[in-house]
C-alpha cells in the first residue's frame, strides 16, 4: 500500500505541537492536534486584532497579535480585607497573544480602563484567586496551553515566535476590574488601552517646550446599552457606532517638563 504523502501544513502542525509539548502547553500531540482543529473554527465570540504599521513607528518596532472576548460581567468569590470570602462582581477581559516577529518577546501588559462619560481611570488588578475561578470558566477543560494567566504571570517569561505558515504559539491572560458599581456607577461608554503590546516609543515636543513620550497602544472601545441592576455577563459589547472598536494608536505615557534655566 502506497504512503499517503503528508502535507506542508501537516508537517508544521507536528512540529508546533511537538513544540507545546516541550513548553507545557500541550498534554500530549494527539490532543494538541485535536486543539488545533478546533482552532481552524472562528468562534464569534472572539475578535483578533492584528498589528498595524503607524506613522510614528521606528525601524525595529515590533507588534504583538492579539485576540480577545469582550469584558464578561461575573459574580465570583473574592477576599475581603479582613480575609473573609464574599461575593463580588467582576469585570474582565479574557485575551490571547501570539508573536510572529521572529524573535521572543517580553510582554509587561497594562490595562487602562477609562470611562469617557464619568472621565474615570481604572487600572487592571491583581487577584490571583479571581483569575483561577476565571480560568474554570473560560478554561472549563484545564488544557495547559489555554491555562489563563494574570498581568504579572504572563510577564514572567517571553511568547515565543510563532511561525509564519504554522498555528500561532497563543498564550491566555486576562485583565480584571472589581466593585465597578462603586467606581464608576452607571458608565455605559469606556475605552481600555492596551500597553505593552510593542515596544513602539515616540518623543514629541508641544508648543511650551514639553517633551511627551508616547507608547504604541491598542484602544478598544466599549459601550454598555445597561445600568448596574441586574447585570448579566454578555451586557457589554464593542462601540462599533461611529467605527471599528479598535484602533492603533500612539498614547502619552508620560511628560517631562524642560528645565528652566537659573539666574545667573
Amino acid at each position: 500500500m502506497k504512503r499517503k504523502s503528508r502535507s506542508r501544513r501537516e508537517f508544521l502542525q507536528d512540529a508546533v505541537c511537538s513544540g507545546l509539548a516541550l513548553w507545557g502547553l500541550a498534554s500530549t500531540k494527539s490532543t494538541c492536534t485535536a486543539q488545533i482543529l478546533d482552532e481552524r473554527k472562528i468562534n464569534r465570540n472572539e475578535r483578533r486584532i492584528d498589528p498595524i504599521e503607524l506613522p510614528l513607528d521606528k525601524p525595529g518596532v515590533w507588534t504583538l497579535h492579539f485576540r480577545y472576548k469582550p469584558i464578561r460581567i461575573a459574580n465570583l468569590e473574592i477576599f475581603e480585607a479582613g480575609g473573609r470570602l464574599t461575593q463580588a462582581t467582576v469585570w474582565y477581559l479574557w485575551y490571547q497573544v501570539y508573536n510572529m516577529s521572529g524573535e521572543p518577546q517580553v510582554f509587561f501588559p497594562e490595562f487602562e480602563l477609562v470611562t469617557k462619560d464619568l472621565n474615570t481611570s481604572h487600572l487592571d488588578e491583581i487577584h490571583p484567586y479571581l483569575v483561577a475561578q476565571i480560568d474554570r470558566i473560560e478554561n472549563p477543560t484545564r488544557e495547559p496551553r489555554l491555562r489563563v494567566h494574570s498581568s504579572i504571570e504572563i510577564s514572567k517569561r517571553p511568547i515565543p515566535p510563532s511561525k509564519p505558515d504554522a498555528i500561532p504559539i497563543t498564550v491566555t491572560g486576562v485583565a480584571v476590574w472589581t466593585n465597578m458599581q462603586r467606581r464608576a456607577p452607571g458608565t455605559n461608554r469606556f475605552s481600555v488601552y492596551i500597553s505593552g503590546l510593542s515596544n513602539g516609543l515616540a518623543v514629541e515636543e508641544s508648543p511650551t517646550g514639553e517633551r511627551i513620550i508616547k507608547r504604541k497602544t491598542l484602544q478598544i472601545n466599549f459601550v454598555r446599552p445597561t445600568d448596574d441592576q441586574r447585570q448579566r455577563t454578555g451586557d457589554i459589547i464593542p462601540d462599533e457606532m461611529t467605527g471599528p472598536a479598535e484602533q492603533w494608536i500612539y498614547r502619552s505615557a508620560s511628560v517631562i517638563r524642560k528645565e528652566k534655566k537659573k539666574a545667573d
